[in-house]
């Protein structure tokens, strides 16, 4: 009786066969998006558990989310040949699947280092390596290895130049041959989305499409190369034949609440900042900046005081008024909206020092889960965001009847 395991594509053959040579104990894979890397791991850890009786198998991901996604993976391609089977749990960042010639696959979470302890590893694969604290690897993974250990499978995409962007250098180098490392692109993926990735390419800044799908170590992701060309602008007066749309992001603590106003040409004619948080300062303050405008539509953010100040706002009879809540979808949306407008010169901003220093700080970086996360390295984003939001404004008063984003 066989278990018929996912047929890999020619470039993932090299990878495969390290991992079950006699000479090769550390495996890297840098793998981009969309390579095929839990294929990789999933026919790994199957035959190392499969072939030989009693080898202990631990898969590290660094959320409980991954681990599950990887744990559903493996087991769906023993299901149909339930026989090899004796046992399987799955639960939050721990569970396993026990094999009846007496081997064990075991996924874990590196949220935890209490469930990583106490094992003695034939095999270990740190799936998204890069996203999984070193000191776990050197005080915790690599101790369980030191009786039984055979093999381990480093897999990720690359985060910045971390520990393993040393360890796939290292294997690179071939000094020590018991290293050995892989880099797969969607280029060597047959079965790759291409269309899919042409369009990341197009709304992602550049440093996070090379690091997510090209494979590059990067280590930290500018999204506004050219804003030195898109703020060009001095400020406008009022005109009766132009229409006019504002954004604004209201503060929280220690930030700034920032107004932007664009006219239909997607060019920036004003803005006002400041810092008080009072909500009679706030109504008053914007009240002024949109009687000086007289805008189409406004768009304000509706989180935190943002919503007293949107009320305060209407009952004292500002017209136009639209609010949205900045959530996990929203956010994104807009960047990559403001990220695509800057990229392609659609807009143009005002010549001003400090909108200049808010755009180059802004960086995307990848979560542990993968996803894209925009924010300030330093500083202050408040100016950044409220453009995003008089994009948007500007984009759906000229296209759509609705607010709904995301």
């Amino acid at each position: 009786m066989t278990i018929q395991l996912p047929a890999p594509y020619k470039a993932q053959l090299p990878v495969l066969k390290a991992c079950f040579d006699k000479d090769t104990t550390y495996i890297t894979l840098n793998g981009s998006r969309q390579v095929g890397k839990t294929v990789i791991c999933t026919i790994a850890a199957l035959k190392w558990a499969l072939e030989t009786p009693g080898q202990c198998v631990m898969v590290v991901s660094p959320t409980d989310s991954q681990v599950k996604k990887v744990y559903k993976q493996i087991l769906l391609m023993v299901e149909p040949m339930m026989f090899f089977i004796k046992s399987c749990k799955i639960q939050s960042g721990d569970s396993e699947i026990i094999f009846r010639n007496g081997s064990i696959i075991l996924f874990r979470s590196a949220l935890s280092d209490n469930t990583l302890r106490g094992y003695s590893n034939t095999h270990l694969i740190l799936d998204e390596c890069a996203f999984i604290k070193e000191e776990t690897w050197n005080t915790i993974l690599a101790p369980t290895l030191t009786v039984r250990g055979k093999k381990v499978l480093f897999c990720s995409t690359p985060k910045g130049n971390n520990f393993f962007a040393r360890l796939f250098h290292k294997g690179l180098e071939q000094i020590d041959k018991t290293y050995k490392s892989f880099k797969l692109t969607y280029h060597h993926n047959p079965y790759a989305n291409v269309k899919f990735i042409l369009d990341q390419q197009f709304i992602l800044p550049d440093e996070v499409f090379r690091q997510e799908y090209l494979g590059e170590f990067i280590d930290s992701a500018g999204c506004f190369r050219n804003i030195n060309e898109v703020c060009i602008l001095r400020k406008a007066t009022y005109q009766t034949t132009e229409q006019y749309y504002i954004g604004v992001d209201i503060a929280f603590k220690g930030d700034y609440t920032v107004a932007i106003c664009l006219n239909s040409k997607n060019e920036m004619v004003d803005y006002v900042r400041f810092n008080n948080t009072e909500i009679i300062h706030l109504t008053t303050t914007l009240k002024e900046f949109f009687n000086k405008w007289k805008p189409k539509k406004i768009l304000i953010e509706s989180n935190n005081q943002g919503l007293p100040v949107i009320q305060t706002l209407r009952s004292q009879g500002v017209q136009n008024l639209n609010e949205f809540a900045t959530t996990g979808v929203s956010k994104p949306l807009m960047i990559n909206q403001l990220i695509a407008a800057v990229g392609k010169n659609e807009l143009k901003l005002l010549n001003d020092e400090i909108i200049k220093s808010e755009f180059n700080a802004f960086v995307a970086t990848i979560t542990k889960t993968g996803s894209i996360k925009y924010a300030a390295s330093y500083g202050h984003d408040d100016i950044v965001m409220s453009i995003a939001i008089a994009l948007e404004c500007a984009s759906k008063a000229k296209f759509t009847k609705s607010f709904t984003i995301g």
